[in-house]
């Protein structure tokens, strides 16, 4: 039984990434609105005033809403015609066009091919895009007719490279012929659905789902971004995959990736002959002789002081800056600053002590 309260927190706190719906066994419109941030705020904001509670009613298989659903199944042969339904098929279908045409290298838009490629997988997009937002709730179409219509509009996303392409054209007659085509779902309402709890994925399987389409479109977008975002360096407009290229070009990044080279073979050869081991007790030395550093010099004391000088000076340096020696409150705030730092190097020679000795030992077994 799914609560109306745990459906407003849910659209509250993650609403523009479809968590609600995910909440709700939802995952189609999980999907849409992951990708589209709430349906671009204004699906979210329209969920919040007005749909939510159906959307809790059919989750839980309320009749009320199965026999509102086919009391319009008798009066109409097919879904009725929704303007802000069309616009948002519409929007989302140009979105979706718009994100996979620029995800692809604009270098290939000068092969007939490549630009072929690249027009008809922004049509397949506009599809998707049409039938994801079309095909909420008790409808159903054939994703062949959205995709008909949008690779109708092929002619107007090819260009010669001196003007955008027209994805509101594709996207327009793809959500036509796709209304055209518009049934309506006898399964979203069938008599098994009243006397049982209407089928859902387990959350994991909607995770998934969602994770994929998610991780897809990540990617179409990160490419896009990549592909087309531009910075303004020294006064010239340059495509940040330019720069990137040039870096990788550039003298000081050979010198740089010479240098990891280097030191990632003689690593991998010190590995072969000591093994992680050998590495992890040459890391621990390295971190403990730094260490160890700090804290002579804390100490005022050089690096091949005896444990009995340390002691030695641990003592008189934690008498002399005490914090209980010292009245003036500026004077006795250093004391304490400075006695902290002392008793923290005596700690840390006293047991560095041992894990030095431990080190020397494993390099004579080792040398």
């Amino acid at each position: 039984m799914k609560k109306t309260a745990t459906a407003y927190f849910f659209a509250i706190i993650g609403g523009f990434f479809g968590l609600h719906h995910l909440y709700l066994g939802r995952t189609q419109q999980a999907l849409l609105w992951f990708t589209t941030l709430g349906g671009f705020g204004v699906g979210l904001l329209y969920e919040l005033i007005f749909s939510i509670k159906k959307y809790v009613q059919e989750a839980n298989n309320d009749h009320s809403v199965h026999d509102h659903y086919e009391k319009k199944m008798r009066e109409q042969k097919s879904p009725a015609f929704e303007l802000i339904r069309f616009c948002g098929q519409y929007v989302v279908a140009m979105f979706y066009g718009f994100i996979a045409y620029y995800a692809f290298p604009d270098t290939w838009l000068e092969s007939r091919f490549l630009s072929l490629i690249v027009v008809v997988s922004s049509a397949v997009a506009i599809a998707f895009g049409t039938q994801l937002a079309g095909t909420l709730g008790p409808r159903q179409c054939s994703f062949v007719w959205p995709l008909v219509g949008a690779l109708l509009g092929i002619p107007f996303l090819l260009t010669n490279g001196e003007k955008a392409p027209s994805f509101n054209i594709a996207a327009l007659i793809s959500c036509w012929i796709f209304e055209w085509k518009i049934d309506w779902d006898p399964e979203y309402v069938s008599d098994e659905s009243k006397t049982k709890s209407k089928p859902r994925r387990h959350i994991v399987k909607r995770c998934l789902i969602l994770g994929c389409g998610a991780i897809l479109f990540g990617l179409l977008i990160t490419s896009a971004v990549y592909q087309n975002l531009q910075v303004d360096l020294h006064g010239e407009r340059v495509k940040v995959k330019d720069v990137i290229a040039d870096f990788f070009k550039s003298q000081e990044f050979i010198q740089l990736y010479q240098q990891l080279s280097h030191v990632m073979k003689e690593l991998y050869a010190f590995y072969q002959l000591y093994g992680f081991k050998g590495i992890w007790t040459q890391i621990w030395a390295e971190l403990s002789s730094e260490s160890d550093k700090k804290a002579f010099e804390a100490l005022n004391l050089k690096s091949d002081a005896s444990q009995k000088d340390i002691e030695l000076q641990c003592k008189t340096l934690s008498r002399k800056w005490h914090p209980d020696r010292y009245r003036d409150p500026n004077e006795k705030q250093k004391a304490e600053a400075t006695f902290m730092n002392i008793q923290q190097a005596c700690d840390r020679l006293s047991q560095g002590r041992r894990h030095r000795q431990a080190i020397n030992t494993q390099k004579r077994e080792n040398p």
